[in-house]
C-alpha cells in the first residue's frame, strides 16, 4: 500500500506548526478525522485539511510534498513510524522524537534532530544551527538514535549531546561538541574551531582533519598521539556503510591519533585524527 500522501497546498502562507502530527499519533484516524487534526499556522490553530491536500494510504507511512521550507516540527516527537518529505523543511525537524525514521531529501533548518531520543533522522542536504543540541527549554541534547546529515552543518552541532550517533559528511561550523556530556560524532569534511569546549566525555571522530590540528593540536586538548583502542574497529564496522564511498574504502588504511580533553574542565573526551596509511614492505604502516 502506498503511504499518506500529504500535498503542502500553494495558496497557504505563513509558519506550519505540525508538532503532534505524526503517523503514530493519526494512525487509528479514519481520512476525515486526520483532515480534521489540528495544527497552527503563524501561531493560529488550522486544521490539517487546510493546509495540506490528503490522499488516503498507510497510516503508519507518510510523504510530505511541495515547498515544506516553512513547515517546523516535522516528525517532532514521533515514536514510530515513517516520514519522508521530498524537499527541504523548516526548524525542529525531529525535536524530541522518540522512535521511528524521518528522511528530509533536502536540508533542514535550526534545531533539527534536537534532543533527539531514538530513531533515526537523515538528512540529503544541509542542516542549520543547533542540530542535535538541546531543544528549546531544554537542558539536554540528542540523548539517543542516530543523524545522518549528508551536506553541511552549521554552528554548535551536538552541543551538549548525551547519547547516540551523529554522521555529517560534509563540513561543520564552530561550536562542535560543546559542553558534549556523551555520545558519538563522526565529521567527513572540514571542522572549524573552536570545538569540544568544556566537553566531559563522548567521542569525535575527524576523518578529513585540518593539518592544524595534526601538527598544532587542538585548543583545550592534549597533543595528539598515536593510539590502538580495543573498541575502534567495532565503532569503524558500525559507521562504514553510513560514509561516503571513498572514505569507507580508506578505513582499513588508516592511523589514528587521540586528543583528550576539554583539559580546563578536566573532562575524558576524547577526539581521534585520522592519518591515510601507508603499507611498506613487510607489512609495515606508516602515515602518508
Amino acid at each position: 500500500m502506498s503511504p499518506l500522501k500529504l500535498l503542502l497546498k500553494s495558496t497557504v502562507r505563513g509558519r506550519i506548526n505540525l508538532q503532534g502530527a505524526t503517523p503514530d499519533q493519526l494512525a487509528d484516524l479514519d481520512l476525515p478525522s486526520i483532515a480534521a487534526w489540528p495544527i497552527a499556522v503563524d501561531g493560529k490553530v488550522a486544521a490539517l485539511g487546510q493546509v495540506f491536500e490528503i490522499s488516503d494510504g498507510e497510516r503508519e507511512r507518510w510523504l510530505l510534498s511541495g515547498d515544506l521550507r516553512r513547515c517546523d516540527f516535522v516528525g517532532a516527537g514521533m515514536r514510530d513510524g515513517e516520514i519522508v518529505a521530498d524537499s527541504s523543511v523548516g526548524d525542529h525537524l525531529a525535536s524530541r522524537m522518540r522512535g521511528g525514521s524521518v528522511e528530509v531529501l533536502g536540508d533542514a533548518g535550526s534545531h533539527a534532530a534536537s534532543s533527539l531520543r531514538g530513531g533515526s533522522v537523515s538528512i540529503a542536504g544541509n542542516v542549520g544551527c543547533y542540530a542535535a543540541a538541546p531543544a528549546p527549554n531544554q537542558t539536554r541534547g540528542m540523548s539517543g538514535g542516530e543523524l545522518i546529515i549528508a551536506g553541511n552543518a552549521d554552528q554548535w552541532l551536538a552541543s551538549r549531546m548525551r547519547r547516540g550517533l551523529v554522521i555529517v559528511h560534509g563540513r561543520v561550523a564552530s561550536g562542535c561538541a560543546t559542553r558534549m556530556i556523551a555520545g558519538t560524532v563522526v565529521i567527513c569534511g572540514q571542522i572549524a574551531a573552536p570545538l569540544g569546549s568544556s566537553m566531559a566525555r563522548g567521542t569525535l571522530l575527524l576523518l578529513d582533519p585540518p593539518q592544524q590540528f595534526l601538527s598544532e593540536g587542538i585548543v583545550g586538548f592534549t597533543n595528539p598521539s598515536p593510539s590502538q583502542l580495543s573498541f575502534l574497529p567495532l565503532l569503524l564496522e558500525h559507521i562504514a556503510p553510513k560514509l561516503p564511498e571513498v572514505l569507507s574504502s580508506q578505513l582499513s588504511a588508516s592511523m589514528w591519533l587521540r586528543s583528550m580533553g576539554d583539559r580546563s574542565e578536566l573532562g575524558l573526551g576524547e577526539v581521534l585524527l585520522r592519518q591515510l596509511a601507508e603499507i611498506g614492505e613487510g607489512g609495515s604502516i606508516s602515515a602518508s
